[in-house]
């Protein structure tokens, strides 16, 4: 006789056990994100998105910017004739809209450059070139424009803007920055540098001042 044999149960492949449902994530966090794997950089969270409410409470009075690879991509050309620098056009707007609402622009930088100098005559802006110790600098303008540190914001991108950034009361990192600076920094920009960075900054500047309104109304833009 043959034995009955009852038939094998099926078994269920392993299944890997489900995670926890992510939190929806915000458009400014996307957007950054977008923005870091296209140049290529990871960093860690700021600690504050652009048009979030200010660290500092009094209104900004002076802005120290560093130039290259803040209010340019970086990028530094050379021909027959000399350097040469890519500049944003709105960055320059803004700047102008800065100077006329009560805020002083700086630009401290490391290198020399005499493309950079015409840029700066053209929008009038108040430069220093060729500087190793930026915070001396810095220093030395706001203590002659009676501000305190903590009136003041500073925007860099590398290891050189790190010290005067600590000083100021409002310090803030372009997108592209390296990751040490974003450390420091209490916003970083969702523009890189060269791409609307400063752009961003000083409007988010003239909103903590309470004067962006007046912009718009020149503009009879709302």
């Amino acid at each position: 006789m043959r034995e009955s044999r009852r038939p094998r149960a099926k078994t269920r492949p392993n299944l890997p056990t489900p995670g926890p449902l992510l939190a929806p994530r915000s458009p400014e966090s996307v957007v950054r994100d977008l923005i870091q794997q296209t140049a290529g950089i990871s960093s860690p969270e700021p600690l504050e998105s652009p048009r979030s409410v200010a660290p500092i409470e009094d209104p900004v009075r002076i802005l120290f910017m560093d130039l290259d690879g803040t209010l340019t991509n970086g990028v530094i050309t050379y021909d027959t004739r000399g350097d040469q620098r890519h500049f944003f056009i709105r960055d320059g707007l803004s700047l102008q809209w800065a100077m006329q609402h009560g805020i002083r622009p700086v630009v401290i930088s490391g290198r020399s450059s005499k493309a950079a100098e015409l840029r700066m005559k053209d929008l009038s802006l108040e430069y220093y070139f060729g500087i190793q110790d930026k915070v001396a600098v810095a220093d030395r303008i706001r203590r002659r424009e009676n501000v305190e540190w903590r009136q003041c914001a500073m925007v860099g991108d590398d290891l050189p803007d790190v010290a005067l950034m600590k000083r100021v009361g409002w310090p803030i990192a372009v997108a592209d920055a390296v990751p040490q600076v974003k450390q420091v920094a209490r916003t970083v920009t969702l523009a890189r540098a060269g791409y609307g960075a400063i752009r961003e900054v000083v409007e988010c500047i003239l909103r903590h001042n309470g004067v962006w309104a007046h912009v718009l109304a020149r503009y009879e833009a709302t």
